[in-house]
């Protein structure tokens, strides 16, 4: 009887590895085999997934429209122990290896992390930079200039951006921020990443 007992733990602990723990929701990673870039895996718990791409809101509509866009970054994903098979809508497919690490997963080589969502009515209060580049032509020759992006937010619902005049005002709620300014109101993802950093469409801005 403590024999038949044992093998049938043992029988259900492998079973139990068969079927990795499932995935959900949006992951941010940096990709250092393509110079660090800002890489995003947003899974669904129906078993759709969008891969490298980052949509415009949290939302059904949302992934719906970015799956049409980049339908060969789109398909339906399944996990079985340490495998993550991806079926694309193209007819493509792969296979990555899975493993959970320190809260997030890691895929291959990349480590992912779960995006985190703000509360309605989250504050910020700080200043965000970020350095951007343009590229100046001329008659024989290119000139590249770099210069500052920032934003400052306040804990009275106000801020600033670069190259702007005058103060608007904001609010986060999940991963939205909406920024009104002279009348005019737009909206960003937004979600925070490790060291106080703040992404924001896709942009990562560091905390000065």
């Amino acid at each position: 009887m403590l024999l038949t007992t044992k093998a049938t733990l043992i029988l259900l602990v492998i079973s139990a590895s068969l079927h990795a723990a499932p995935v959900n929701g949006l992951y941010f990673g940096l990709d250092n085999m393509r110079g660090f870039a800002e890489v995003y895996w947003w899974f669904l718990p129906d078993g759709r997934v969008l891969r490298d791409t980052l949509p415009t809101g949290l939302t059904a509509d949302k992934f719906d429209a970015a799956c049409r866009q980049h339908s060969g970054l789109c398909g339906n994903y399944t996990l079985s122990g340490d495998r993550l098979t991806l079926q694309y809508k193209t007819g493509n497919s792969e296979i990555w290896s899975y493993k959970p690490l320190n809260g997030g997963i890691q895929l291959n080589y990349l480590i992912l992390t779960p995006v985190e969502k703000y509360p309605a009515g989250a504050k910020l209060d700080g200043r965000w930079d970020r350095a951007s580049a343009n590229v100046h032509s001329s008659p024989g020759s290119n000139t590249t200039v770099t210069y500052p992006t920032f934003y400052a937010f306040r804990l009275d619902g106000t801020f600033t951006s670069v190259n702007a005049t005058g103060i608007g005002t904001y609010t986060v709620d999940n991963n939205v921020l909406t920024l009104i300014r002279n009348g005019a109101s737009e909206q960003h993802m937004i979600f925070p990443v490790a060291g106080g950093s703040l992404n924001i469409d896709g942009m990562v801005y560091q905390k000065r």
